[in-house]
Formats: structure tokens, sequence, C-alpha cells
């Protein structure tokens, strides 16, 4: 008996010892996935928190906790401290070091950052410049249905860019991408031709077509738009609208018959605005100058001064009621107002491109304008870059686009004053790129208007 009892006991005690143990084990694993979870939320809340400190410029602190993220393989972050070296937020700018971190996140399965990535490759920013690569990343970004990287691709098959040209491939991206929200599908659609064969193949490839998430984390496959910098339409700095060069930002509003619209302008003599031609144009009329006005010096909805419009005086180029490349060269509109602007005027002048590449380089090129996600209020953007066309007549520049800024000017720093070198004319949202005409097209226009308008005595 004692014996038996001595095993019994003995059985008694394993079994006891194992009960605690699976009892510590589940606890153990509560408590480790508890801690995961928080440290999710805890990573969560820093992505948030960076986001926002760079919202409001601070971008020090944004870096500050970005950092330890990205260099733990956070995906998330691993982008956001690209897009910080490709602007030059509060750190030198470097696409070398750009691509890499760009990298890192797409081999993740990040779709933004495999997007980016090959506008990299095909902008040549810190990368030996290939369409073919490039082609590679908006691929893998397209088929996990990332919109913009759809659009870029559906356009590459249109003119066999990267890949081999193919209207149903074209077709059938572009129109996904639209579906998705791509802005700039709309406009590209009509000029894709198919034959009704074709287009039976393209409506069975987008109805065949699934989202091919590459990762299954849910932060890579989808995360949040407050986690990425990029998406955030308020990147820009919310400017002083007292302070020069802002004070000669102003909002033109203009009465188009049965609804009202409005760009941004810029204050070059105190009686002279410039603006883009397409604001003042109704459809393929002129506006009526008595239904436009110039409100210099915006803030939150109340300007400092503003006067209506006494004559326009618009490109003798400009063919309103469309858009094509053309269009932008000559897209641009001088307001004559009625009262002058109690404000400093901004110089006018075109530069060069080698001009345009040193202003990039020293990070002075900026937009200052209303735009539709701040409307009442000036905000800036500095940091920007700027490049021409081979004629010299218009300026593609890397730098926020959103409606309302049509009209905003570009913005360089020559012999240390902010000077008027472009007129914002239109924006490719997908290649973060904006098409600005040129100072080249009306800085002589310009001066004699001001020359008209000074008094005989000056």
């Amino acid at each position: 008996m004692v014996r038996s009892e001595n095993g019994l006991d003995h059985v008694l005690h394993r079994q006891t010892l194992s009960l605690s143990w699976n009892g510590m084990y589940k606890a153990i694993l509560a408590l480790a996935i508890l801690l995961m979870s928080l440290g999710g939320q805890v990573r969560a809340s820093q992505l948030d928190d960076a986001v926002i400190a760079a919202q409001k410029g601070d971008y020090a602190v944004a870096h500050q906790l970005l950092r330890p993220l990205a260099e733990k393989g956070d995906a998330r972050a691993q982008f956001n401290i690209a897009y910080m070296y490709a602007n030059g937020w509060g750190v030198p700018r470097s696409y070398v070091e750009a691509v890499e971190w760009y990298r890192s996140a797409a081999n993740q399965g990040l779709a933004i950052a495999q997007h980016f990535l090959g506008m990299a490759y095909a902008q040549g920013d810190g990368v030996e410049p290939g369409d073919a690569e490039a082609a590679k990343w908006f691929k893998r970004a397209a088929e996990q249905g990332h919109p913009p990287a759809q659009f870029i691709l559906g356009v590459w098959y249109l003119v066999g860019k990267g890949v081999p040209k193919d209207p149903v491939q074209a077709y059938a991206w572009v129109v996904l991408s639209g579906r998705r929200g791509a802005q700039s599908a709309a406009q590209i659609i009509p000029s894709i031709t198919l034959t009704s064969e074709q287009l039976a193949k393209a409506q069975e490839m987008m109805d065949r077509w699934q989202p091919q998430p590459e990762s299954s984390l849910a932060s890579v496959a989808a995360p949040r738009p407050e986690e990425l910098l990029s998406l955030d339409p308020h990147m820009g700095k919310l400017a002083d609208p007292a302070t020069w060069p802002a004070s000669a930002i102003g909002v033109v509003s203009v009465a188009r018959f049965s609804h009202a619209g409005w760009c941004s302008g810029a204050l070059v003599a105190p009686r002279i605005a410039l603006t883009a031609a397409h604001c003042v144009f109704a459809g393929k009329q002129l506006v009526s100058p008595g239904n436009v006005h110039f409100l210099a010096g915006m803030n939150k909805g109340t300007p400092a001064a503003s006067s209506v419009a006494e004559q326009l005086i618009v490109s003798k180029d400009f063919v309103p009621g469309g858009w094509s490349l053309g269009v932008s060269a000559t897209d641009w509109a001088l307001i004559v107002l009625k009262n002058e602007m109690p404000f400093r005027p901004l110089p006018v002048k075109a530069l060069t491109k080698e001009e345009l590449e040193a202003a990039s380089v020293a990070g002075t090129i900026s937009e200052i304008g209303y735009g539709k996600e701040r409307r009442y209020s000036p905000t800036e953007l500095r940091n920007c870059r700027a490049d021409q066309t081979k004629d010299g007549r218009i300026l593609i520049v890397r730098c926020l686009a959103n409606f309302g800024y049509s009209g905003s000017p570009i913005l360089a720093e020559v012999n240390g004053t902010p000077t008027v070198v472009g007129i914002f004319s239109a924006f490719q949202p997908e290649m973060k790129e904006m098409l600005a005409c040129s100072a080249s097209q009306f800085e002589e226009q310009v001066r004699r208007l001001i020359a008209a308008e000074l008094p005989a005595d000056h």
C-alpha cells in the first residue's frame, strides 16, 4: 500500500506539475500575445505621431520616431524614412539613401514603396535610370492593386515603354486604376483605340483580376493612410499670409456663370496679378473682368486686400477648352486690377536649365498656393525640384499638386530673393509631377505691362 500510495503520490505530483505548467504556459502565451498586440499599437501610434510631426514641419521628431522602427524592419517606417530622404525633410536630401529604404520596404511587399522605387528608376533618382526595371516594380505594385502603379503601367503598355506595346493591357490597367481612384485615368481612356475583339479581351482580363497581396501582414498589405507620409494631402506648411512672399499670393476667385471657381495667383506689380490662363475661362469663353477678383493675403477665408479685375491679358497662343502638353506652355494670364494692392510684389525671371538644376540642388524651389486641402489659407511647399522641356517653355516640377493650385507661382531664389520662375498649369498625381508654364513665356509681357502702368515721371 505504501509503495502503491507512493506511486500514486508520484503520479499526482506529476499531474499537478503538468497542470501548473500548462496554466503557466497559457498565461505566458496570453501575455506574449498581449505584448505583441501592445507592441503593434505602440508601433502604430509611433507611426501616426511621426506623420503628424512631419505635417507640422517637425522633421527631426518625425525622423527620431521613424528610424528605430525602420531599422527593426517595419516596412511602413522604411517607406517614410525614404520619403524624407527623397524630399530632404529633416535630413540632407539623398536619393541614394531614399532608394535603399524604398527597396527594403518594397522587398517586403509594400506596394507604395514598389511604386516609388519604380519612379526612382523611371526618373533616375539615386539609381541608373532603366525603364524595364521601373516597369517591373510598377507591375508588382499594380498587381497588388496600387492605383497609381496601375495607371503608369497602363500608360507604358500604351506607348511600349519598359514593356511591350499592348493596347489590351494598356486599356485594362488604366480602367482598373480609374475604378480604384486614379485621377488621370479618365483623361487617358478615350485615347486608347481597341477593336471589338481587343475590347472583349481587356474586359475579360478586368473581370478576372483580383489584388494579389505579397505579404500576409495587414500592416504591409493594407497600411492605414495616416501611417504613410505621401498619402496625406496636407504635407505643405501653413504659410503666414502677412509675411512676404506669401502676402503676395492670393486667391483668384472667378464667377463662371452658374458656379464659382477659384485658382491661385501672384502679385507681380501693385495692380497686376499673374495666374493660369485656364483659370479665367468658362469652357472656351473668356470670363468678363468684372467676374474676376483677386483676394490677397487670404487668412482663414478673410483677405487682407482685394480688387476686381479691370482687364484680362491672356497668352495669344492659349487654346481653351481642352488640354495637351502644348497648352501648358501657353497657360498664363495677367489680371490688371482696379485697385492697387498694399503688398510687395514678386519679381519674375526665366531661368536656364542649369540655373533650375542649381536651385533644385540648393533646395530653394518652392510653391505657394491655395489648394483644395487648405482652401482658405496659403500652403507653402519647399524643397521642390524643377527641370524644363528641351524648348524651355514648360517646367516639370516635383512638388505637391492639388486642385486650387492652378495659377500658383513656382518660386526660386535668385540672388537670395524669391522669384516667380513659372506658373502652375497641370499635374500628374500618379507620378507626383506638375507642369508649369515657364516664365520665359510671360516675363517680357509682364515687364511691358509694368512699364505701361508706371507714371510718366517714374
